[in-house]
């Protein structure tokens, strides 16, 4: 009989992670895993844990407990501690920290002396893939902020690190800027196969980037998973108000239903008689004409271009709804209209904050 092949460890595994500075605990206990060409975001407030995160990886912070692998490789740990340029790990940060003396080109050779020449043609290579080969003997202050970052990105790849951390890569570019830049990261990242780990503070970025989300809060993970599915099927009250705005309904669980104004959500996966929030996103509601569902009003339209919110008052709620409709919509401030609810975008969540 044949031995199954041994399965490939991941990327980056760290386990049972605790970090402290003084009297705060800015990792308590943390595990994670990275898949092979992966790319992970690490989410969460400012003063979570997910920068001190991305240090203890790099080497640049020494954890309290626990240890961190890289390619089954133990780097951090008791007793050991492999330095940062001995862990083949890239690093981007968002100020860039380009060397103003230094061309383009010299700015990405510089991590690769000692290394043969097909390393400099490949970082050439690069160079080119992302557009700025005709940049290459320019400056970095005569470049944009878009170019610059991704000049700072084909520095970080050229070695051929076997983990890219990027911590906050992209916050200094206006948004136009920012989305396209981030774009091509991926795209980058994507073609080369390269292993990465994220910080940001922004949902729709760990959103349009990541292969999976981890989700932090007070220096520890609450969920990982994909961004569909941390957003569509957030395991705490946190991670649903952390991904998306919406309305809330306190209630409670009867007969396996979460009451609301707007009719019971089934909720068979929580107890009976459990206090829950109803959390009611702009999708969860269905807007139709007066008399299509209960009795409403438009307090306000708020006009984004390819869609539109409306505000709505209903009997009974003391808090407005919001509701999405794609383009201008038929309906602006004091219609009438009947809104019904959308089952499959209700979130019913236990109440984080009941006594």
């Amino acid at each position: 009989m044949t031995e199954p092949a041994p399965s490939r460890p991941a990327a980056l595994a760290v386990e049972d992670l605790a970090c402290r500075f003084g009297r705060v605990q800015a990792l308590a206990g943390v595990s994670l895993a990275v898949r092979p060409g992966e790319v992970m975001a690490l989410l969460g407030d400012s003063g979570c844990g997910k920068s001190t995160l991305l240090r203890v990886v790099a080497g640049l912070e020494a954890p309290q407990a626990g240890t961190v692998r890289l390619d089954g490789r133990l780097v951090a740990g008791p007793g050991t501690r492999v330095p940062p340029e001995a862990r083949g790990v890239g690093l981007m940060f968002q100020d860039y920290a380009l060397f103003p003396h230094l061309t383009v080109r010299e700015n990405i050779r510089f991590g690769l002396k000692g290394q043969p020449p097909a390393a400099r043609e490949a970082a050439d290579e690069l160079l080119e893939q992302v557009g700025l080969a005709a940049h290459a003997g320019a400056y970095p202050q005569t470049l944009s902020g878009g170019e610059q970052q991704r000049v700072a990105l084909v520095r970080a790849l050229a070695p051929g690190p076997r983990l890219l951390l990027l911590d906050e890569p992209f916050s200094n570019l206006d948004r136009r800027m920012r989305d396209r830049v981030r774009e091509d990261t991926v795209a980058l990242l994507r073609r080369t196969g390269t292993t990465a780990l994220m910080v940001t503070h922004d949902p729709e970025e760990a959103l349009a980037v990541a292969t999976r989300i981890a989700l932090m809060r007070r220096g520890r993970i609450v969920q990982v998973a994909t961004g569909e599915a941390l957003y569509r099927r957030p395991e705490s009250l946190f991670a649903a108000r952390f991904l998306a705005d919406a309305a809330e309904i306190p209630t409670r669980i009867a007969g396996g239903r979460a009451g609301t104004p707007l009719g019971a959500v089934p909720a068979s996966h929580l107890p009976e008689g459990a206090p829950v929030r109803v959390c009611l996103r702009p999708e969860a509601l269905r807007v139709g004409a007066p008399g299509d569902g209960l009795p409403a009003q438009v307090l306000r339209r708020t006009f984004l271009g390819a869609a539109s919110v409306l505000h709505l008052g209903l009997p009974g709620l003391s808090l407005p709804l919001r509701a999405r409709l794609p383009g201008p919509g038929p309906y602006g401030p004091g219609d009438a209209v009947g809104v019904t609810l959308v089952p499959d975008s209700v979130l019913v969540l236990p109440d984080e904050e009941a006594a």
